[in-house]
């Protein structure tokens, strides 16, 4: 579903003839909905009684969400309100379903074989999106033959028709996250797991505790990053498309490349972190990401944004990473649901107040080239000075625990928005 689902909504937006700022904000605006919306999810378990049911009804509603994406692909037109209506209901069913799905597992499974299930999944779950990552891009060429003719050389000799193409794609996505459902109705409750026993911790609690407390820091500056990145982040998929000329599945392919990089240099940031301590890598996962909105004004050649992709996927994956291991060190596993909701209204927050700030640079009507040169240069400014929080960070993790990350979306140069799976960490009583 990830592959094929919500990584090709702003190729869609495009395709549509939305502008270029529609298609960025298309990637953020939904994405902060879903996360106030699914607050609401610590009320939704205590009220169905059950994690898995309440996982049932949020995959079930994101498995609709994609309807809506296949009868506009199919007419060749959608309001842009629809798109954003829909999009932030996916956004809220998937981030809903998150936090409890953590929650779940982690009492479903005996820690013996916690980290041991975890690896694996993570790994297959890693092969899983390269595949429908491929998949896609396969079926977005057969959509569009005369890009794909020019990228290869060769007549590929089928034209489905581009709106066709992303109807077939929305389509696999949405069967694919009903797939989900069957699995989860499949599997048993989680045995002696009593959600009235997890407390909801309010966003004034949370507030007050970065107010006082030492990890304050370590929030704000995640906050700064986020704000910073997102200047420029969600502009880049437009920027390939429609001034670069890259073909949708050349998008597709950076977007795979940044996320396989992520992917292949996790186990070894994983080391640095048990070596040096998370906070050394979390600072130097910060200072890869300060150059990158640079770099892409640098050169407009596939070959070299690729290897620019590479990099970028290993950069986030070791600031994302540090980060994690600085953060849930704090959280006790009573409070883990409501905690991973609060973050992620925070880091939503933060991520549409960076690309509305792009958006706003960009300008409305035709965007030049040199509007995009400006917004990557803000987002480097601004880089530099969330660095400076990140290096104000004093607390550390020394010989951090191993532990697995769930990637909830792809996003050229980021790699992918990742949540950690915190029943994924070895505990002392679990070797």
């Amino acid at each position: 579903m990830v592959g094929l689902g919500e990584t090709n909504f702003p190729l869609f937006a495009l395709a549509l003839g939305k502008g270029d700022s529609v298609a960025g904000l298309v990637a953020t605006v939904p994405q902060l909905v879903g996360a106030v919306l699914q607050l609401v999810s610590p009320w939704g378990i205590a009220r169905i009684g059950s994690p898995r049911r309440w996982i049932m009804l949020c995959a079930t509603v994101q498995f609709a969400s994609f309807i809506p994406m296949v009868a506009a692909a199919l007419m060749g037109a959608m309001p842009t309100w629809l798109m954003f209506a829909v999009a932030s209901v996916y956004w809220a069913t998937n981030l809903g379903a998150g936090p409890a799905w953590n929650t779940w597992v982690g009492a479903l499974f005996p820690r013996r074989v916690r980290v041991r299930y975890f690896g694996w999944r993570s790994r297959i779950y890693q092969v899983s999106i390269m595949g429908s990552l491929l998949l896609g891009g396969t079926i977005l060429m057969l959509g569009d033959p005369g890009r794909a003719e020019r990228m290869l050389g060769v007549d590929l000799g089928v034209d489905v028709g581009l709106m066709a193409a992303f109807a077939a794609v929305f389509a696999l996505a949405g069967l694919s996250r009903l797939w989900s459902v069957h699995f989860l109705r499949n599997q048993g409750e989680a045995p002696g797991l009593d959600v009235r026993t997890h407390r909801r911790v309010p966003i004034r609690e949370l507030a007050g505790r970065v107010q006082r407390k030492s990890d304050g820091r370590l929030l704000g500056s995640m906050v700064a990053m986020t704000v910073a990145v997102q200047v420029a982040q969600p502009f880049f998929t437009p920027f390939m498309s429609r001034h670069l000329g890259f073909s949708d599945a050349e998008v597709l392919a950076a977007i795979a490349v940044g996320f396989a990089a992520k992917s292949l240099v996790a186990p070894l940031w994983g080391r640095w972190a048990q070596r040096n301590g998370a906070r050394s890598l979390f600072i130097v996962g910060a200072l890869g990401v300060v150059p990158l909105s640079a770099l892409w004004m640098v050169s407009p050649s596939f070959g070299y944004l690729l290897g620019l992709q590479a990099l970028t996927g290993a950069a986030f994956g070791a600031f994302e990473l540090g980060f994690f291991f600085l953060a849930l060190e704090s959280i006790r596993e009573d409070e883990r649901t409501s905690m991973m909701a609060n973050f992620m209204v925070l880091n939503s927050f933060a991520a549409a107040a960076g690309s509305l700030v792009g958006s706003g640079l960009l300008g409305r009507g035709e965007v030049t080239t040199g509007a995009y040169m400006t917004v990557f240069a803000a987002s480097a400014v601004a880089r530099v000075f969330a660095f400076a929080a990140v290096a104000s960070v004093r607390e550390d993790v020394l010989h951090a625990t191993p532990m697995a990350t769930q990637p909830l979306a792809l996003r050229p140069s980021a790699g992918s928005i990742d949540m950690p799976e915190p029943a994924s960490i070895a505990e002392e009583d679990a070797r």
